[in-house]
């Protein structure tokens, strides 16, 4: 059943992203971005190059999250139905991101939040399946990951602040001055590090797990570029590359401290 659920994971984080290219080449985000920092931003570019046609690139992503719902309803009948109220959460956070009639993506910290919550499922859902029920415990944790994911999905908006304010897309980056959105990635990640050491305090977390504070110093150098120099293209693509690294250094050190 893990390795189902990992395939879950899977096919619903693919099926997200294919959506999101197929609304931001309906929105015309993606076809008008000039300063987009490749491959960070910007979109995959298949429909632009004509790669794949949007029609193609969107059954795929129906196909995807089918597969997703349905291995999902799988996993809930042979082992509990208490995992339904989760997966039902990741899906519409993965449709409701990029797709009418929410387009949490284009409605300011809300698209942060939608990021957090989507990927804080994986973590609730794995966690309740190992123990055959809702892992409430588990949501703390689950949340202080997803809020480190959406701070990638926060610097990774900054190349493209024109090309999403031109179709319409009100991020959190398009609602901010540049000089502001350190600001707000500092906040989400004092956020995430909050529910962590809550779960630390209460004991769902052993202590070992604290040793993700050594991904502070990159979080903070991030937070410096985007300060003093987010306005130059080859120091906010150090701050994209510093910030990408960061987040995966504090999901390895969060899984060896849970290990140990």
């Amino acid at each position: 059943m893990n390795l189902l659920a990992i395939f879950v994971a899977m096919f619903a984080h693919s099926g997200a992203n294919l959506l999101n290219d197929y609304c931001d080449h309906r929105n015309g985000s993606d076809e008008n971005n000039e300063e987009r920092i490749a491959p960070y931003t910007g979109g995959s570019r298949y429909i632009q190059n004509q790669i794949l046609s949007p029609r193609q690139i969107y059954l795929s992503a129906l196909v995807l999250l089918g597969l997703a719902a349905i291995s999902g309803l799988y996993i809930c009948s042979v082992t509990t139905w208490e995992l339904l109220p989760i997966g039902l959460v990741g899906i519409c956070m993965a449709w409701g991101y990029s797709a009418p009639p929410l387009q949490l993506m284009s409605r300011g910290i809300l698209g942060e939040l939608a990021i957090a919550i989507a990927w804080s499922s994986l973590v609730v859902g794995m966690a309740s399946l190992q123990i055959a029920k809702l892992a409430v415990s588990a949501i703390p944790v689950g949340l202080a990951f997803g809020l480190m994911i959406s701070n990638i999905l926060l610097v990774n908006q900054i190349p493209d602040i024109n090309a999403d304010k031109a179709a319409g897309k009100n991020t959190l980056a398009v609602q901010c001055k540049n000089k502001q959105i350190w600001v707000w990635q500092i906040l989400i990640l004092f956020s995430g590090f909050a529910l962590q050491f809550m779960s630390i305090y209460d004991g769902t977390l052993p202590k070992y797990t604290l040793m993700t504070l050594a991904c502070v110093p990159g979080f903070t150098y991030c937070a410096f570029i985007l300060r003093t120099c987010a306005d130059t293209k080859a120091q906010l693509k150090l701050a994209i590359q510093v910030n990408l690294l960061t987040v995966h250094l504090y999901a390895i050190l969060l899984l060896t401290g849970m290990f140990l």
